[in-house]
């Protein structure tokens, strides 16, 4: 045997053993181990196809250019606008990403809000200020939505091709801090989002918990079919051959119990850590007809586990036994 062959064939067991440990492979391993105790052909599956993020362009928001040149800039100093507006105007300013164009367009607001009361703004600066202000706080909404699903680091944080791990509290919970930034930022004047822009895109969560969601969901939901397709061929009560019963009990407590529950468990944690924030992925049919579907397959994820457990709970009744 060349060196290359007994090197692979040393790998294959290491390799098997890493994908039985994935959470992919528990589902696999599950539906696998059950059908042998039934003695039956596994259901096939119809599709692995999952529908990810649109691209920025097809979920970005146009929003029409407003130009607020320095208008009249002594007065403009005296409630706060005038550094702010200069410093849009500037070269770095017109090129601002999402983050930053909406920290701006915030302070804009609180901006007009003060010069408005301020006494030493004169009418005809006021008026100019209010109509501005008129133009600028309905579009707010929509600067809210490019920031969450058009700027490059919510793209990243909202994309998902990866099972997560059940080790990820920690960064759940940086995740859930950001978007709690977010969150308030879009709800008062004076805070920042751009200062959580970089954890939003280095640590991406939810894309990944929409797409272990909607996986977990499917492999579930084909084991319990599994199950309740080939239900007549576990037999139980006295003077029965319970062989299969007995066999199947195992490989609940081993595979369901073991390994698939505890990871489910994990991901629902996730989802209800980050569950205060999830409103800024809420449907706005006003201002576009997309619709991440986090809390929809959320529900589909816990309908599936629903359905997996009245089996489990019917055959053991079935069986005779009894559950603590």
């Amino acid at each position: 045997m060349s060196t290359r062959r007994l090197v692979l064939f040393m790998l294959l067991p290491i390799l098997t053993a890493c994908q039985a440990d994935s959470p992919s492979g528990f589902f696999d391993d599950y539906l696998t181990r059950v059908a042998r105790v039934q003695q039956a052909s596994e259901v096939t599956q119809a599709s692995d196809q999952f529908d990810n993020l649109p691209r920025k362009r097809e979920l970005y928001v146009d929003i029409p250019l407003t130009s607020i040149g320095l208008l009249d800039s002594y007065q403009l100093r005296q409630c706060g606008l005038f550094n702010l507006i200069a410093e849009r105007n500037s070269v770095l300013g017109k090129v601002a990403d999402e983050f930053r164009n909406y920290d701006y367009q915030n302070a804009l607001l609180d901006g007009l809000s003060r010069c408005l009361i301020t006494d030493g703004i004169d009418t005809e600066l006021r008026r100019k200020l209010l109509e501005i202000e008129q133009i600028k706080q309905p579009q707010l909404k929509l600067h809210q939505w490019n920031l969450i699903f058009a700027s490059d680091a919510m793209q990243e944080q909202l994309q998902g091709s990866r099972w997560l791990q059940a080790d990820l509290a920690q960064t759940v919970t940086e995740v859930n801090q950001a978007l709690a930034t977010v969150h308030a930022a879009f709800g008062q004047y004076g805070i920042p989002t751009a200062e959580v822009q970089e954890v939003l895109e280095k640590k991406p969560i939810i894309g990944d918990l929409n797409y272990s969601l909607v996986m977990a969901t499917r492999k579930l939901n084909r084991v319990t079919q599994q199950l309740s397709d080939n239900d007549h061929t576990i037999i139980c009560g006295s003077n029965r051959d319970t062989t299969k019963y007995k066999y199947l009990n195992n490989v609940f407590e081993q595979m369901y119990v073991g390994k698939v529950q505890p990871y489910m468990a994990e991901l629902d944690s996730y989802y209800q850590t980050l569950s205060p924030n999830l409103t800024l992925l809420a449907p706005q049919p006003d201002t576009h007809n997309y619709v991440y579907p986090l809390e929809s397959n959320h529900q589909a994820f816990r309908l599936a586990i629903r359905r997996h457990v009245d089996y489990w709970q019917a055959l053991f009744k079935r069986c005779g036994r009894k559950i603590g």
